[in-house]
């Protein structure tokens, strides 16, 4: 034969596999299913079932964590592509049992257990520093922009809010004048409705800017709250600041931060703290770029346990 060939797909086998058959002894998978089964759940602050209640039965919170864990690290964040994967991933299978959670049931347990997964990944960290595999001797923090899920259309400041409005109050007078001058009742209905949209709509940026005013903020992104515009890439973006903190021996990270600071002048002694925090009374040396270069940040950080390195 000039190619090799795949199995029939309707050849019946005498001795079926079974799904161990499908992962390997060296699998990561293995690793995720002897963690999360060692884990006690309820301490860690997750929504724990008992089962014994009538109605529909729930899925054990074990399974659920186990494939976000295996999604998280294989770089699958939507709920409905998680979904989709427990269909076609042999691994996903035998990890929990060829279970099919669906993706509001997925995105429900993973809203209803944010700070129990924040801790959990706390106490995953000081596990690895028990086995040695994070010391400490040196952790560098660095800042990254990540992109909101906001449009540039739906990001506004003042200066934005008085351009529209002024924009609104041409079309409006434009409007007016038009109404004024047109006799057909059809078009004059046309104009008409046209109007209320503008003055919604400039009711809307009123309110935007009124909301600005109270709140003291510069900016106000529709979609993502919390999101800022940011120079990136030599660009401005509406983005998050992603903040983390990686031990250096095995490159492994010790703590991250999600914030909406522009820059990194006022994330030192942030992320400092975060990784003190995992390396209690032991020396460590912190080392970070000149984006971070703050006096009163740096007085925060230093102290008789923390050397702090600042390179260009």
């Amino acid at each position: 034969m000039p190619f090799i060939s795949g199995e029939d797909r309707h050849q019946i086998h005498l001795l079926p596999y079974t799904l161990e058959d499908f992962v390997e002894e060296e699998n990561p998978v293995r690793v995720i299913d002897a963690y999360v089964d060692s884990l006690p759940l309820e301490e860690l602050g997750f929504q724990v079932y008992s089962g014994s209640k009538a109605g529909q039965k729930p899925y054990r919170r074990q399974e659920l964590l186990k494939l976000y864990l295996y999604c998280y690290m294989n770089g699958i964040r939507s709920s409905r592509k998680m979904e989709i994967e427990t269909k076609r991933n042999t691994e996903l299978m035998w990890l929990i049992g060829k279970l099919q959670p669906d993706h509001g049931t997925l995105s429900a347990f993973m809203k209803s257990n944010q700070m129990a997964i924040k801790k959990l990944f706390k106490e995953f960290t000081l596990m690895l520093k028990g086995f040695g595999l994070i010391n400490g001797q040196l952790v560098a923090i660095d800042g990254t922009k990540l992109k909101a899920d906001c449009s540039k259309k739906k990001h506004y400041n003042d200066s934005i809010i008085c351009r529209k409005l002024e924009y609104i109050d041409e079309k409006i007078d434009a409007y007016l004048r038009a109404f004024l001058t047109e006799d057909n009742r059809l078009k004059k209905q046309e104009i008409t409705e046209k109007l209320e949209v503008y003055q919604e709509r400039m009711h809307e940026l009123q309110v935007m800017k009124q909301e600005l005013k109270e709140t003291g903020e510069n900016q106000l992104c529709i979609t993502d709250p919390d999101a800022k515009s940011m120079k990136t890439n030599g660009k401005h973006e509406v983005c998050f600041n992603v903040q983390t903190a990686v031990d250096s021996m095995y490159k492994l990270i010790v703590d991250c931060d999600t914030v909406n600071d522009v820059n990194d002048q006022g994330q030192l002694s942030n992320m400092a703290k975060k990784a003190k925090q995992v390396f209690r009374d032991q020396k460590i040396t912190i080392l970070a770029d000149t984006g971070y270069y703050n006096y009163l940040e740096i007085i925060d950080v230093v102290d008789e346990n923390t050397e702090l390195l600042i390179k260009p």
